[in-house]
């Protein structure tokens, strides 16, 4: 059985830009500095480690309302439709083609994830899909990738993980998946090099390195 496990936003989604420039707004409306720093320490985990990352070094900061205005600010900015990164459709259609068994594993809450999937048109392409709240700890910790393997009955060892941040690299590296990077925001570096199995630049890449490599 083939089987691969993708990250949603910044992969399938050019989500990551809308969300920092969203934090970047609530944090200037609520008089906070740090946001930089926050948005990369943050970036994949889910909503209960972003709350307890805030409450450790950010405590002069009210999470539960700067999260309220974020997602009143993300929905603003999307009111249009998602942002579909190129490759995405061609390559979940192959994938279903090829009868793989295919996962998403998102630190995003249930809710927003299949808005954005349905918006997308996108549902039919996802075998099992493991949300945020699904799971004790979010990405580096990789238990959201282990479930998702469970979840479509893959042996971790020889499923593919497709990610974008160091967070997620992480997270499927340590739950034993192949890992191929398609870089976003971040770059590759050296220090990820080696949780990597492949770096690609866009989706229609990673499919023609399957066809080759599978």
């Amino acid at each position: 059985m083939k089987a691969i496990v993708f990250d949603m936003d910044g992969i399938l989604f050019d989500t990551e830009r809308v969300g920092d420039q969203a934090w970047r707004q609530a944090a200037e409306e609520m008089q906070f500095a740090e946001i930089d720093a926050a948005i990369e320490d943050c970036r994949g985990l889910n909503r209960a480690d972003t709350r307890a990352f805030f409450e450790a070094h950010f405590p002069h900061v009210n999470y539960p309302v700067f999260h309220k205005r974020n997602y009143e600010i993300m929905a603003e900015l999307l009111a249009d439709g998602m942002p579909i990164k190129t490759g995405a459709i061609e390559l979940l259609q192959w994938l279903q083609d090829e009868k793989w068994r295919v996962a998403l594993a998102t630190s995003t809450g249930r809710e927003s994830t299949m808005h954005h999937l349905e918006s997308a048109q996108m549902t039919q392409y996802f075998d099992q899909i493991i949300t945020g709240e699904q799971v004790q700890h979010g990405k580096p910790d990789p238990e959201i990738y282990a479930k998702a393997c469970a979840a479509i009955g893959a042996c971790p060892a020889t499923t593919y993980a497709v990610e974008d941040s160091p967070n997620g690299i992480r997270s499927a590296a340590a739950a034993g998946l192949r890992v191929i990077m398609v870089p976003d925001l971040v770059p590759v570096s050296a220090e990820q090099m080696p949780f990597l199995t492949s770096v690609q630049p866009d989706l229609l890449e990673v499919m023609q390195w399957l066809k080759r490599s599978v």
